[in-house]
């Protein structure tokens, strides 16, 4: 079998980290599902694919909460944890009992040989690991898996919003995740559990965190 893996929401200021993973008997079981990146998807169609693919394909989701990612942060890069998450996600369908001979990932390094190599030492093994840069939108499988990692984290988000307010997509640079983050800051109370506070967006207005930033 191969399996393909991507993630959703690695440089987001809010909310959880997504990373999906699919696993097929053969290239002919995903070429229907194209090979066009999630973020090229209008959020129905990427509902539709979503529905078909989980149908359809052994797959494995592993999310990662903002508490959990600043904790990690404090040891390891956001690319290693990625690279964590990447592995944890391959071993679950390692452990649905599925013999995987190769696993295709979208590279989160520039140097996509190391990030392979990372990834396969974290998996302990046993299957081919290949990465490269835009695997997302080159590979049918990792496109597959970019859509499920995508509604998967959107339907997080949806929930932390109907928790916690307008949150729009937690990325840095969406005017309604700012415009919340702002009122946080303004109102200088506990930041809540959706919030990456290792985030410089955040940090930098809280200096006293005295934590390792990033975006």
């Amino acid at each position: 079998m191969i399996a393909g893996v991507d993630e959703a929401g690695k440089g987001a200021v809010l909310g959880p980290l997504v990373v999906a993973a699919l696993a097929a008997p053969d290239w002919g079981a995903v070429r229907e599902f194209g090979r066009r990146d999630s973020k090229a998807l209008t959020p129905r169609q990427r509902e539709s694919l979503y529905d078909d693919i989980v149908a359809s394909l052994p797959f494995a989701v592993v999310e990662l909460t903002a508490p959990e990612i600043d904790g990690a942060r404090r040891n390891e890069s956001m690319n290693a944890i990625v690279a964590g998450a990447h592995a944890s996600a391959v071993r679950r369908l390692v452990l649905l009992g599925l013999s995987i001979s190769v696993v295709y990932l979208d590279a989160c390094d520039v140097r996509e040989g190391r990030y392979a190599t990372d990834v396969g030492r974290r998996m302990g093994g046993g299957s081919s690991v290949l990465a490269s840069h835009r695997a997302d939108s080159t590979i049918p499988i990792v496109a597959a898996a970019s859509i499920v990692a995508k509604v998967s984290r959107d339907r997080a988000i949806e929930a932390l919003s109907a928790e916690y307010g307008p949150i729009g997509s937690g990325y840095p640079s969406d005017p309604v995740t700012r415009r919340y983050i702002e009122s946080l800051l303004v109102e200088r109370g506990p930041l809540p559990p959706l919030v990456r506070a290792t985030w410089r967006t955040v940090s930098a207005r809280r200096p006293a965190s005295g934590q390792t930033t990033l975006v």
